[in-house]
Formats: structure tokens, C-alpha cells, sequence
């Protein structure tokens, strides 16, 4: 019963928070509705998972930034064909580095959640977050495809 009423809970905050916020803000509130329905914490998992997550969440945003920054420069330069091999090169080098860094990122958010939540909750983590990205594709496919 306490489940059903904090997922209402958060679906109606979701709720609210769509039709007042962007919809990065949109997307980052459902996400956490169903990562925690999928999880299912408890309330000290809960407080242990959550500012880990959240840490884990805006280090990636940030690399993430980085990224795109970095592409957007290339086709403000007239395109990847503009690019000088030595351009490229050092291209190709910045984005290995952020892929190395991401994943250490991941490492790290493993590491730190085997010490608060089961590794089966953390599989499912895994999982739910696949799964939601699946949904959301799905669903700017549809989007886009009704346009």
C-alpha cells in the first residue's frame, strides 16, 4: 500500500512538474518514478541510492555536455570533411577520453551501490534504465512520425 501511494505520489508531481517545467525536467521526473517503481527501495536503500544516483547522474550530464559542445564546434566549422587529419586525430582522441570517462563513471556508480543496495536491485537498475530509454525512443518515434 505505502508503494502505491509513493509511486501516486511521484506521478502526480511528475504530473505537476510537466506542465511547469521543460522537458529535460519532464523526462528526468518520469525517469525517477520508474526507476524507483522498478527498484522497489526501501526507505534506507532509498536514502543511501538517491544522492549517490543523483551524483552519478550529473557527472554524466556534464560529460555528456562536453560531448556535444564538441560536435556542434565541428559542424559550426563546416563539417567533419573541413577537419585536417591532425583536427581529426585529436578529435577522435578527446572522444575516446570521454568514453574511458564515462565509463569509469559507471564503474564508479556500481561500486559505490554495492554498498548500499543489493547487487540484484543494481542489475535491475541496469535494466530499468535500458528499458526506459527504450520507451522514451519509442515514444519521440511516434512523436515524429505523427508529425
Amino acid at each position: 500500500m505505502k508503494k502505491i501511494l509513493l509511486l501516486c505520489i511521484i506521478v502526480f508531481t511528475a504530473n505537476i512538474s510537466l506542465a511547469q517545467k521543460g522537458s529535460r525536467e519532464r523526462v528526468k521526473a518520469l525517469k525517477i518514478a520508474y526507476i524507483t517503481e522498478q527498484l522497489n527501495l526501501n526507505s534506507k536503500e532509498a536514502q543511501q541510492f538517491w544522492p549517490i544516483y543523483n551524483e552519478h547522474q550529473d557527472t554524466m550530464e556534464g560529460l555528456k555536455k562536453k560531448e556535444r559542445k564538441s560536435i556542434r564546434a565541428i559542424k559550426e566549422a563546416e563539417g567533419f570533411d573541413s577537419l585536417s587529419e591532425n583536427e581529426a586525430e585529436d578529435f577522435l582522441s578527446n572522444y575516446l577520453q570521454a568514453e574511458e570517462r564515462k565509463f569509469i563513471a559507471r564503474k564508479k556508480l556500481i561500486t559505490d551501490l554495492r554498498q548500499v543496495i543489493p547487487h540484484k536491485k543494481i542489475l535491475k537498475l541496469v535494466k530499468a534504465e535500458m528499458d526506459f530509454n527504450k520507451r522514451l525512443l519509442k515514444q519521440l518515434r511516434n512523436r515524429r512520425q505523427r508529425n
